[in-house]
């Protein structure tokens, strides 16, 4: 059973039988008192007797839950049955405690806790032709300890009346914070033990509008972007009353820019604002400099595994349905099971950094502490084989008796998705395991703090963009500009010199200094495939004492291929300095072009710095006018050319055609040159 307080209206054959013989034996039996007036007496209310009469369902429910709360125990309905026309003739309201547990959990080591005990209390309800609900028989004994004082954190009990909301709403439209609303609720019914919901539930009516300032901000500027650039892409989600509940939305050039390097993408939450504590959640990538580049953003209403589905399934419909081959993800439940159902083909990656700071809230409380973090972090980041790292984990875990530590038995179930060793043979764009995954923290820094308010972050949410296209823009023009100094003479550094952005050079320089540390002996030959061993002498945390590191590369002399253990180029796309010790050692001259990763690459020309002006208005511009007639168009164009060869070879040609054309009309605009593109550019596309 899924709820703890409330059973699902199972219809159940035999508790119905039951029910029709106890109606037909009290039919005759029951004196008819019409409780439509009230109840209640005084401040008691008063105890359930067969013969109570009610107008309505909604009464009859108001009744027994009112005298739940007082008794203390929770309420559902466990039982229905309609007539032949539809019409429903009884059913039977409950103890939230009937019936009997029914794991569904997928393991038996991870059973789900229930509150059920087959208690037998309960009103069986019968509706007559008229309308009138009579309870025909009652059942007051209760098989467990009742709880008046606790009711109140029931789950039928916690909704949010009418009235209460009306009054949450009016308490936001006075800039009363959520921590004064839940007191002057509080003040009001005497006591928090009197409040018949809690602050969760004051939360949840917050959250679930925007303020009418904020609504209509961000509504003005989705109008806006559309109108600069017709690939402007947004979805809205609303709760039953049409308020703004889930938005997400993503610019042309954060589209276009998915092309080029949507192949991983970070997705975190965080909070944008405190007055509605709404979660906000960027996907984000990194570009060809190792920046963080923006590819959607999303306001959440909640953070549960609906609301991610939602967000997810909205992202991918605005990426045309195609999913990014690996994802990095916080450690949450909700967003794991989601990122499973809508990118089942995506490589899915926990964040380290996250997981590690939750050590001390975790763990903190054991007597060995620092013995058990200092272990089980040499154990996570020097871990070399997937079966060092089990054989070391479980070995950690025997020595300091922590075989009953729920979290560290969920971390070890899920060790394929966040140990590096595990982690490090698939592409994550240099995203480093060992720190942040990149998010709104680091994104919209300098932009956005806790006390920013929605309208305040839609003002802003330009000017950041705007700034990451300009540090883009100034790499690219260093990278051209600028050629860094080589620190050896070797002709593999000179070729990853000529074609890499400077930042990605740097990363690599880094490897080549790093092989003064390095020592490689060769081990045996099979075949093609000659093994090697490397050592590395690694300078310790301590920043005094060493330990050898000892890595296996093996290469094919043949194809010339080089795989080292350590995974470096597989991870980041950047040979690492075991691999380049074994190259260097078999005097290759030049790396294959496949160890040259286009997504690196100084040289490339990318579709989305074509995307002009999407960060500012200029109405007056007949370019941009231009652009925005042509941008969408050449997009569905390239899709549909990306299909197969057959057509990617055709729109290459008539792309040929039409820039010839362009250039003759250009030629007679300015009566210079000959009308036709010389020979020598009709193959440049």
């Amino acid at each position: 059973m899924s709820g703890m307080e409330e059973d699902t209206d199972i219809v159940l054959k035999k508790d119905i039988e039951r029910i029709q013989d106890e109606e037909k034996g009290d039919e005759e039996k029951i004196d008819e008192r019409n409780f439509e007036d009230n109840p209640f007496i005084g401040d008691e209310i008063e105890t359930p007797k067969a013969g109570m009469v009610f107008s309505s369902d909604e009464e009859i429910r108001n009744y027994y839950d009112n005298f739940a709360r007082r008794q203390g125990f929770g309420v559902a309905k466990i039982s229905s049955k309609s007539g032949d026309d539809g019409r429903p003739k009884y059913f039977s309201l409950a103890c939230a405690r009937n019936g009997k547990t029914i794991s569904t959990a997928k393991g038996s080591y991870h059973p789900r806790p229930s509150t059920k005990t087959n208690c037998k209390a309960k009103i069986n309800v019968t509706i007559k032709e008229d309308g009138r609900f009579i309870i025909s028989r009652v059942y007051l004994d209760h098989n467990h300890a009742l709880s008046p004082g606790k009711t109140r954190n029931f789950r039928r009990n916690k909704a949010l009346d009418s009235r209460g909301k009306r009054r949450s709403e009016q308490n936001d439209l006075a800039g009363i914070t959520l921590n004064q609303n839940s007191h002057s609720f509080a003040d009001e019914a005497g006591c928090y033990e009197n409040l018949p919901y809690g602050e969760k539930e004051i939360a949840k009516a917050r959250q679930s509008r925007l303020g009418v300032d904020d609504a209509e901000a961000l509504l003005v500027y989705f109008y806006r972007m559309q109108s600069r650039n017709p690939n402007f892409f947004y979805m809205i989600d609303v709760d039953e009353e049409w308020r703004i509940k889930n938005v997400f939305w993503a610019d042309a050039r954060c589209r276009a820019a998915y092309d080029s390097f949507g192949d991983v993408i970070s997705f975190d939450t965080t909070y944008l604002t405190k007055s509605y504590d709404m979660p906000l959640a960027p996907f984000v990538g990194v570009n060809h400099h190792g920046q963080s580049m923006l590819f959607g953003c999303g306001l959440l209403f909640s953070e549960d595994t609906d609301t991610y589905i939602w967000l997810f399934k909205s992202w991918l419909t605005c990426m045309l349905g195609r999913s990014p081959k690996a994802i990095v993800t916080d450690e949450c439940k909700a967003i794991q099971t989601s990122v499973t159902e809508v990118f089942p083909n995506s490589r899915h990656r926990l964040c380290l950094w996250q997981i590690m700071q939750k050590l001390p809230l975790k763990l903190g409380e054991l007597a060995q502490y620092n013995a058990i973090k200092r272990n089980l972090k040499n154990i996570v980041y020097d871990s070399v084989k997937p079966g060092d790292f089990e054989e070391s984990w479980l070995q950690m875990v025997k020595d300091y008796n922590l075989e009953n530590n729920e979290w560290l038995k969920s971390l070890y179930e899920d060790r394929h998705c966040w140990v590096p060793v595990f982690v490090e043979n698939t592409f994550w764009a240099g995203m480093s395991t060992t720190q942040r995954s990149e998010s709104k923290k680091t994104f919209f820094d300098e932009y956005v703090n806790s006390k920013t308010t929605l309208k305040q972050f839609v003002e802003q949410y330009d000017n950041a963009l705007k700034s990451k296209v300009e540090k883009e823009s100034k790499a690219n023009l260093d990278s051209f500009n600028y050629t860094l100094p080589m620190i050896t003479s070797l002709s593999i550094e000179k070729q990853f010199q000529m074609v890499y952005t400077n930042d990605i050079f740097k990363l690599f320089q880094d490897e080549l200094r790093g092989l003064m540390y390095c020592n490689a002996s060769f081990v045996k030959t099979e075949g093609s495939i000659a093994t090697f061993e490397v050592t590395e002498s690694v300078l310790g945390k301590d920043g005094v004492s060493w330990k050898e590191m000892e890595y296996e590369v093996l290469y094919n002399e043949t194809e010339c291929k080089v795989q080292c253990l350590c995974h470096l180029f597989e991870f980041k796309g950047i040979l690492c300095r075991h691999a380049v010790s074994i190259l260097i050692k078999k005097k290759v001259k030049e790396v294959p072009s496949h160890y040259i990763l286009e997504r690196w690459r100084k040289d490339m020309k990318r579709g989305y710095t074509l995307v002009k002006n999407v960060y500012d208005d200029f109405d007056n511009n007949e370019q941009r006018l231009h652009n925005n007639r042509l941008s969408p168009l050449f997009y569905e164009v390239q899709e549909l050319g990306t299909v197969s060869d057959d057509r990617c070879e055709l729109l290459v040609v008539l792309l040929g055609e039409v820039k010839k054309k362009l250039l003759a009309c250009e030629g007679n605009q300015i009566n210079q040159g000959p009308t036709m593109a010389s020979p020598q550019h009709e193959n440049k596309v």
